[in-house]
């Protein structure tokens, strides 16, 4: 009877077991619950990986390459326009930068470039893709080296377990966006000034930082985000060390020599190429706040805003007394619409960037039905649990006194990133750079989970 007993309560407790299983599926919990817990375990049981680096960019890349084998999400809006601009270049037809999206917003024509360089390689769609898969795995890679300076390397490596699982960031590549390759040079950016592999650059990691922040923000003006985290990580950094101020002074001065110095001369060199005859300007910036200040979009793309003010540019695209006018009266009525409905903005646009997914631009075009509704589901629900957990590990991990600076840098980003939107257009997918580094800042979570945080002097 007692071998009976242990029998029957195996059974049950499997029976059990297969049923939570079962509503966890049902609910679209399961899968990001099971990498949350595999990272958990990770961090408990201090298990690490020999040659992570490699295996993560090995993984990483199988993972996003077979991704674009199943996705084919169609090449429409923004991403349509630049495509069929890059083919254009690519048969030595400039006449797109006379259209109104590129003269109003010429520095478009630098990703434009970008993709015409891959296309004249192998003219397919799908080696846009590729690169695009292979820059967003080593993204991941310099953020491992970045946090693994700072926590432990379980903890480091449970981290990007995380991001490398996260949905948003593994589907992207299949869109042929300019934000994965900025976010790539913009991180190499932070890793240069910050991480202990460059070391042996010494004074040269901040030039070479500001070579490569530019990079970035010329494939995507995202770079003033990454400077002001920049300049943040400096003050911290002389604060906690005045000895270390005419390093850190003389640093970042080369860094934004560097960084102007390339904005200038991308800008001449689009111009004499006649890419663009506006170079790398932007032609509007007042429309990303006029925009921004949308209640009724929630800080989204306003088509009625552009209805309004698109009739006012002049001939050659360019905006005219009257477009300031009619953009200062929209600006005027929303900025003075009173704190609480700005407050109120506020938490929409917080909503609609941070709380919302960008998985659409990835599924949006299937047929979801039966099993696929639920698959899709599961993949939604594990993409906002790993970037709620990773909030949560950030805050759990980040009061520690002996923290520094460098360990709060991707923070940095984060929290300038969330300033920043505050007051310009949103949209889900804008999130890519910000959520990169906020599984940095999951790190120190992790670390703290181990009972006792790496101490770096």
């Amino acid at each position: 009877m007692h071998h009976a007993f242990h029998v029957i309560q195996r059974l049950f407790v499997i029976c059990f077991v297969l049923a939570a299983i079962g509503i966890l599926l049902s609910g679209g919990w399961l899968a990001g619950l099971c990498v949350i817990a595999a990272a958990g375990w990770m961090v408990r049981g201090r298990i690490t990986i020999r040659h992570f680096t490699l295996w993560l960019l090995i993984g990483g890349l199988l993972l996003r390459v077979a991704i674009l084998l199943v996705l084919h999400p169609p090449i429409i809006s923004d991403f349509g326009l630049m495509f069929g601009a890059a083919q254009s270049l690519l048969a030595g037809d400039t006449s797109f930068q006379y259209e109104l999206y590129f003269s109003l917003w010429a520095y478009q024509s630098v990703f434009i470039a970008w993709q015409a360089m891959f296309l004249a390689v192998w003219n397919n769609p799908l080696v846009l893709k590729f690169v695009g898969a292979l820059l967003s795995t080593g993204t991941v890679c310099l953020l491992y080296r970045l946090v693994r300076d700072h926590v432990h390397e379980s903890a480091a490596q449970a981290a990007m377990l995380l991001l490398t699982a996260f949905p948003f960031v593994l589907t992207l590549p299949t869109v042929l966006t300019n934000q994965i390759a900025s976010a790539f040079f913009l991180t190499l950016g932070v890793w240069l000034v910050a991480c202990q592999d460059c070391t042996r650059l010494g004074f040269w990691r901040f030039p070479l930082a500001g070579l490569a922040l530019q990079a970035g923000n010329l494939l995507r003006s995202e770079g003033i985000i990454l400077v002001v985290a920049v300049l943040a990580y400096a003050v911290f950094t002389v604060l906690r060390r005045l000895e270390t101020f005419k390093r850190i002074l003389c640093g970042i001065a080369a860094l934004l020599v560097v960084y102007g110095a390339v904005s200038v001369g991308a800008d001449a060199a689009v111009r004499a190429s006649g890419l663009n005859e506006n170079g790398t300007a932007n032609g509007y910036p007042a429309w990303k706040f006029v925009t921004g200040l949308n209640f009724d979009t929630e800080g989204g793309y306003s088509q009625s805003d552009w209805n309004q003010l698109a009739p006012t540019f002049d001939e050659t695209g360019h905006p005219t007394d009257a477009t300031y006018q009619m953009q200062n009266e929209l600006l005027s009525e929303r900025l003075y619409a009173g704190p609480k409905a700005l407050l109120l903005h506020a938490v929409h646009k917080c909503k609609l960037l941070w709380c919302d997914d960008a998985l659409n631009w990835a599924f949006g075009h299937l047929q979801l039905h039966d099993w696929l509704t639920l698959i899709y589901n599961n993949i939604r629900q594990m993409d906002r649990l790993l970037f709620y957990a990773a909030l949560l590990l950030t805050a759990f991990g980040l009061y520690r006194p002996c923290r520094t600076p460098a360990a709060y840098l991707p923070l940095f980003v984060v929290f300038a990133a969330f300033c920043a939107f505050l007051l310009i257009e949103v949209q889900p997918r804008y999130a890519y750079l910000p959520q990169l580094f906020l599984f940095c800042g999951a790190s120190l979570g992790l670390d703290r989970l181990l009972g006792k945080e790496k101490n770096h002097a």
